[in-house]
């Protein structure tokens, strides 16, 4: 049986790899003492979009304890947890060990393939909306749920076959992708327009839209990473850019994203893998971004405010 690690426990790691534990699957969780210690006595609670809560018995590790390698490493931390994550996970990577980022931004690649090497790397990207609730139960907040993993060469695999395999019996969707990075790429494009089009409207898109020049605002942030992705030789696929401007002028919808709910809730935010990443990008092509940079801005004094 496949053995799964997943690198933290909160909204995105919980929800998967809960998911994973109820389908049987092997699943450890890697997580500080302090959460180890929760978990250990309460499980993991999910609370399902129509309010149904199930309460689930997980294993737990700590970077102390961790002594044996995995099969496939899950890493769902925030990407700004990245450099202390591969510190702690790295007894867990054995010859054969796979290591899947689920993470916002592209940069965490670099980082992974130079500590561990390339060939334990594959692609990840992971759709959900969950947030964790005051009593650490993980919410869903809408009913999809996908993880898509891939080589970033491009091939489907018998490694990316068999993770596929495995997850299959979860209750959420596995994809083998055989284009993982443009699947990035569409992904930072969706949380880039996304988080700053309602950080700088201030408001989720249902709020936004109805206003007096609201949607053509959004449009213009959409276009504007967009315009990003394409100078950095990955443009939006038809398909992907239609469906970010479809749920960001959803009339009465009330997504946000997951960088709008930490800013509305005064949390730290993912500002620089998500939008100040996208915005160096376009500095080195000499692109304009006024409105990611402005959101950018925003962010960065709210860091200041609640560090």
């Amino acid at each position: 049986m496949m053995r799964v690690l997943v690198v933290g426990a909160g909204a995105v790691g919980g929800h998967f790899g809960t998911l994973l534990v109820r389908a049987g699957v092997d699943v450890t969780f890697l997580v500080r003492e302090a959460r180890a210690e929760r978990l250990r006595s309460d499980g993991v609670t999910l609370v399902a979009p129509d309010g149904t809560r199930t309460t689930t018995p997980v294993a737990t590790v700590t970077a102390r304890s961790l002594r044996e390698q995995f099969d496939v490493v899950l890493l769902a931390v925030k990407s700004t947890a990245v450099a202390a994550a591969l510190d702690d996970v790295a007894p867990a990577i054995g010859p054969g060990t796979s290591v899947v980022p689920l993470l916002n931004g592209i940069d965490h690649l670099v980082a992974i393939g130079e500590r561990f090497g390339a060939r334990h790397l594959l692609g990840g990207v992971c759709l959900v909306a969950t947030q964790m609730d005051s009593d650490g139960a993980i919410r869903q907040l809408t009913p999809a749920g996908t993880i898509a993993v891939g080589e970033l060469s491009g091939h489907v695999s018998e490694r990316v076959e068999a993770i596929t395999e495995t997850f299959a019996p979860a209750g959420f969707e596995t994809v083998a992708s055989a284009s993982i990075e443009q699947d990035m790429w569409e992904k930072w494009l969706f949380m880039a327009a996304g988080g700053a089009a309602t950080v700088l409207l201030g408001g989720h898109v249902g709020q936004i839209n109805p206003v007096k020049d609201g949607t053509d605002a959004i449009r213009a942030v959409i276009m504007e990473a967009a315009s990003v992705l394409e100078a950095a030789g990955h443009s939006a696929r038809e398909e992907a850019l239609a469906s970010v401007t479809s749920t960001l002028t959803a009339p009465g919808s009330t997504f946000a994203t997951s960088l709008y709910r930490d800013f509305r809730d005064n949390r730290t935010t993912e500002v620089e893998p998500i939008i100040g990443g996208l915005c160096r990008i376009a500095s080195q092509h000499s692109v304009p971004t006024p409105l990611l940079r402005a959101a950018a801005v925003r962010l960065r004094v709210h860091e200041g405010a609640v560090a």
